[in-house]
């Protein structure tokens, strides 16, 4: 009896062993279509320690698995698990091209193995006809391209005002009603892509100098008591710039107690302190 037994252990271990070894496979199991191309052994990427784990230098292929591909099954990408049969290399053959062709085939000019989290840049929109500067580096892509459901990117370049309409009609409660003052639309003419702040009237040097000097960064209402109709004329005669309320005249008519014929009237400060690019040196006019 127990010589039966041992008969019968014996012979169900040498199944197992059969079945289990990875070089009998190719002798007695039924390889599947194209898996055991000729002149591969099961060991190229099999191993006795674990059947499931395997483990090949896809290098070699051509095609390199790197990032999220190292962990894509084989299955993943050869359906069929028929590695006779070659599998296109393009991002198309297993990604869905959710821009519908819009950007061509060239997925990783966005993308990397890593995630689809979007490469493209600020510095990659320098390519485009609207490069990102300042802020606006700083928006996400979904802010100026609202198709997040096609995730189309197609659009023209559009002007300032189109984005910042809701920023020039807010200036007339937090600085210079813009409207009344007649200021154009276009922004850039004077701000900077940075900040609204510390907006700059390259015009108004011609008549007296803010660019740069004794008078550089100080609000609009800072000098003038209002603004409507500040349209650059060549006049320099806006009849609203107030010299008086930061140069108090008691103590102007003590620094001029030698300069034949001083009043101290905003017009008449004008006369002598233009400060016009090229004169800014000369501060003010001696009596002759």
């Amino acid at each position: 009896m127990r010589i039966a037994v041992l008969a019968i252990v014996l012979a169900w271990s040498g199944v197992v062993a059969a079945a289990g070894a990875p070089g009998s496979a190719q002798q007695g199991a039924k390889l599947v279509p194209g898996h055991g191309l000729k002149g591969t052994g099961c060991a190229s990427c099999h191993s006795t320690d674990n059947w499931r784990r395997v483990s090949f230098d896809h290098d070699q292929t051509g095609f390199p698995l790197r990032g999220r591909h190292s962990l894509a099954s084989c299955s993943g990408c050869h359906a069929s698990i028929d590695f006779s049969t070659a599998v296109p290399t393009g991002c198309s053959a297993c990604h869905v091209d959710v821009h519908t062709g819009e950007f061509g085939s060239r997925c990783a000019t966005c993308h990397d193995e890593e995630s689809w989290r979007s490469k493209f840049d600020a510095d990659a929109h320098r390519r485009t006809n609207f490069p990102l500067t300042g802020r606006h580096a700083a928006i996400p892509c979904e802010e100026c391209h609202l198709d997040q459901r096609d995730r189309r990117f197609s659009r023209a370049t559009v002007d300032c005002y189109t984005c910042h309409q809701a920023d020039y009609l807010r200036a007339a409660t937090v600085s210079v009603d813009h409207i009344a003052a007649g200021f154009p639309t276009t922004c850039r003419d004077c701000h900077n892509p940075f900040t609204f702040r510390s907006g700059r009237f390259p015009a108004h040097d011609a008549c007296f100098q803010i660019s740069a000097g004794p008078h550089a960064g100080i609000p609009c209402l800072g000098c003038h008591t209002s603004l409507t109709g500040t349209l650059p004329t060549g006049a320099c005669a806006t009849n609203t710039a107030s010299c008086t309320r930061c140069h108090f005249c008691p103590v102007m008519q003590q620094r001029h107690t030698n300069v034949v014929g001083f009043q101290c009237k905003d017009r008449k400060c004008y006369e002598c302190h233009q400060f016009t690019t090229g004169t800014a040196q000369t501060r003010q006019r001696r009596s002759r």
